[in-house]
């Protein structure tokens, strides 16, 4: 064999490590971006599942019960929306209706700017952290208003995770002064440093070796 087709061989196998490389690049971003993906369904179908239930808590009561249930609710969301996103035109409403027979509700979130007023629904509104937050606070309040009310703490993870990072901080004050108001412990999993920080004891858990590690911080 000459050194000329030596010379095609070598060329032609770094074409192919070079393909190979890029091919396993394109595998590993696929690979992240379907846990990503993944993530976000699951989170999705917590959010239904929440909202779901608020449903059905409001076909379970009487008009007047309903009324009271319907302003306390829009209470608690508008306040945790104007509490993390630092917006006092931020408002949370919901829209009774009837369907099939049975009362339903649509949520929406209303924003203000000068005299310009756009109502959207949660999953429509400024970006993924503002159905993040009206699920958070959408869980808090049923916990609240059911009746029998639920003992025990509440237990979040990853919550607020699509929430942007200036806003994250915010979204700790309010958990806090939740826990305060109501006396319920909040045993949250995070990965952010904004939420933890406030803990009144936190734990980091990390791994070496395939084995993990729990130290206090």
């Amino acid at each position: 064999m000459d050194i000329a087709s030596l010379a095609r061989i070598e060329t032609g196998l770094a074409a192919l490590r070079s393909q190979y490389q890029q091919a396993a690049g394109q595998l590993t971003l696929l690979q992240k971006q379907k846990e990503a993906k993944l993530q976000d369904l699951e989170q999705a179908q917590e959010d239904i599942r929440v909202w779901q239930l608020v449903q059905a808590l409001f076909t379970k009561v009487s008009d007047y019960a309903r009324e009271q249930l319907k302003r306390r609710v829009e209470q608690t969301v508008t306040a945790a929306l104007q509490a993390v996103f630092a917006d006092d035109d931020l408002e949370f409403r919901i829209e009774m209706r009837t369907v099939a027979g049975q009362p339903a509700a649509d949520w929406q979130v209303v924003s203000r700017y000068g005299d310009t007023v756009v109502a959207a629904s949660p999953e429509d509104g400024r970006g993924g952290g503002i159905t993040d937050v009206v699920s958070l606070a959408l869980r808090l309040a049923l916990m609240e208003l059911a009746r029998p009310k639920p003992g025990g703490p509440v237990l979040l993870d990853e919550v607020g995770k699509h929430v942007s990072a200036n806003y994250a901080p915010n979204v700790a004050v309010f958990l806090k002064e939740y826990a305060r108001k109501t006396g319920r412990q909040v045993i949250l999993i995070t990965h952010q440093a904004a939420l933890a920080e406030v803990a009144d004891v936190s734990y980091q858990v990390s791994q070496r070796d395939g084995i993990s590690e729990v130290r206090r911080v």
